[in-house]
Order: structure tokens, then C-alpha cells, then sequence
């Protein structure tokens, strides 16, 4: 399954795809400017902070899950 974090927006919530952001501008303490691949931004209205400490998370979460598919295959890193 693929991935998603949630983010607050001023609108209500988006979910965003880890592997498709390219930066987070924190504007103000209380919100931020997350910008996407392609170009796409998005307004969020939460502490850059908390939704770089998410992505961080889910990215960590996705390659312990790559090094515990490699061994149980049988691929080890060198």
C-alpha cells in the first residue's frame, strides 16, 4: 500500500505522498508551505515542525520495511 501523511490545511486535510515532496518553507511558527513535485504547493496550517517530524517517520518506517524484505529474502547489505 502506499503511504500517505496527513496534513492540515486551512481547508480541511491533505494527504501527501512522502516520496513526492521536495521542500517544506516554514513561513510562520503556526504554518507552513510544502512544496511537491511538479510544482504543486500546498498551504498547510500546522508548525513545519510536525510535518517534517511525520515524514521523517514514515520514511523511516519504509526502509526498515525494505531491510526486513531483503532478509527475509535472503538479500543482505554489504
Amino acid at each position: 500500500m502506499i503511504p500517505f501523511v496527513v496534513v492540515k490545511t486551512a481547508a480541511g486535510f491533505a494527504y501527501v505522498r512522502p516520496e513526492h515532496v521536495v521542500a517544506i518553507n516554514a513561513s510562520d511558527s503556526a504554518d507552513c508551505t510544502i512544496l511537491m513535485t511538479g510544482g504543486l504547493t500546498i498551504a498547510a496550517a500546522e508548525p513545519a515542525e510536525d510535518v517534517v517530524a511525520r515524514l521523517e517517520a514514515e520514511s523511516q518506517e519504509e526502509d526498515e520495511a525494505i531491510v526486513n524484505q531483503e532478509h527475509i529474502h535472503g538479500h543482505v547489505p554489504r
